[in-house]
């Protein structure tokens, strides 16, 4: 007969930030990806994309474990499914970020001139958005033993807005960046 106190099993919390810290790692090769391709080192750029499937690799493996050993019965102060779901589009950003190193590993195209330096301020605003919401994933075990209250539950609650507005400036570039990549000669 399993007892209350099994109820309460370790905190899913820690292996969660292990899980974000290397879905980090990830997204923090995303610049040198493209800057190694645009320098046309596809040799690098081949060894760049392999350590991000090797990061991703280690990300799935967290996950899986979290998944594992996250009892039904556990008592979590969030609502197990939103830390089921936290957990799934954490691992969806390290599946993006290899993707899109296998996407630029299928074929060398030269990056036009003009879209070179929209592309890397793209690049630049996607890695520091997702460092930002990385660091906010962090503070979520300060915020639990402040019982989701006070000033750390202000400045998670600051730092998810400003998420949602760099958000919002990270589609308007990639807007941009499409709007002069299908106005190029080449491609009407």
């Amino acid at each position: 007969m399993r007892t209350i106190l099994s109820m309460f099993a370790k905190s899913p919390f820690k292996p969660l930030v292990s899980h974000i810290d290397k879905v980090n790692e990830c997204v923090n090769l995303i610049k040198p990806l493209f800057e190694t391709y645009q320098s046309k080192d596809y040799g690098k750029v081949e060894e760049i994309a392999k350590d991000i499937s090797k990061l991703e690799h280690k990300a799935d493996k967290i996950k899986s474990d979290i998944r594992q050993h996250l009892p039904q019965s556990i008592f979590l102060p969030v609502d197990k499914r939103d830390f089921m779901r936290l957990l799934s589009a954490q691992d969806d950003i390290a599946d993006a970020v290899e993707d899109l190193a296998v996407l630029v590993r299928i074929k060398n195209i030269e990056i036009p001139g003009e879209l070179s330096d929209p592309l890397m301020e793209l690049v630049d605003h996607v890695v520091s958005l997702a460092n930002d919401a990385c660091s906010m994933i962090r503070e979520l075990e300060d915020l639990l033993e402040a019982s989701f209250g006070g000033a750390e539950a202000e400045k998670v609650e600051a730092m998810a807005s400003h998420l949602g507005t760099a958000e919002y400036e990270a589609d308007k570039k990639q807007f941009l960046l499409a709007q002069k990549l299908f106005s190029l000669n080449d491609l009407s």
